[in-house]
């Protein structure tokens, strides 16, 4: 079966990603995708395959789209390294308190739901993962150059404790925490990293 007139496959891996997103993996059904996306159940094998290979290929979009808006706004000189780390964090928040569901971030939720037990996820989490980090040690190793950071800090450890942190703030808006009590812990997140030494900053 071809696809149907008008068959964008962005917008369908959109619908598809938000589906997953509300319901995580086991509780989306074929149905609930056909319905949110107005395909039938023929058009969406046709274009994409099973279920499992449907929500690889959102899972794969989504990931694509987060890394590359990370890596633009983490990227920088390195005078605004530091703001940029907020703004980047802070953009965070407000996309999913302005999200219609606040649906959390797909490389979280799934990150605890498949993690492990679907190999193909994994590896795509993986390198999303890795992703992040690797753009949020360029902006550390910035912030360091600037004489923000501590010089003597590890920017990978610290990256690795940033998504940790990135991770879990997106999960209390699930618990009804409001904007300004979020912003502080993003605040808060940041003022816990390692200034240099006061020899350090004054030379």
């Amino acid at each position: 079966m071809g696809r149907p007139p008008g068959f964008d496959r962005r917008e369908v891996l959109a619908a598809v990603e938000r589906e997953f997103r509300k319901n995580g993996y086991d509780g989306t059904s074929l149905d609930d995708i056909s319905a949110a996306t107005g395909l039938g159940r023929g058009s969406l094998y046709a274009a994409f395959g099973d279920k499992h290979a449907l929500f690889l290929a959102a899972l794969g979009d989504y990931c694509d789209q987060d890394e590359a808006s990370g890596a633009a706004a983490l990227a920088g000189p390195d005078e605004t390294a530091m703001e940029r780390l907020r703004a980047y964090f802070i953009d965070s928040v407000d996309r999913q308190l302005n999200d219609p569901e606040q649906l959390a971030c797909m490389a979280s939720r799934f990150t605890v739901e498949l993690a492990g037990r679907d190999r193909d996820a994994t590896a795509r989490l993986s390198q999303g993962f890795e992703a992040q980090r690797a753009a949020l040690a360029g902006c550390l190793r910035a912030a360091q150059r600037n004489g923000d950071l501590d010089p003597a800090a590890e920017p990978v450890t610290l990256a690795t404790l940033l998504v940790v942190d990135f991770r879990g703030i997106g999960s209390l808006i699930g618990i009804g925490l409001d904007r300004a009590e979020l912003v502080a812990v993003v605040d808060a997140a940041l003022a816990g990293l390692p200034v240099p030494p006061p020899s350090a900053a004054a030379s």
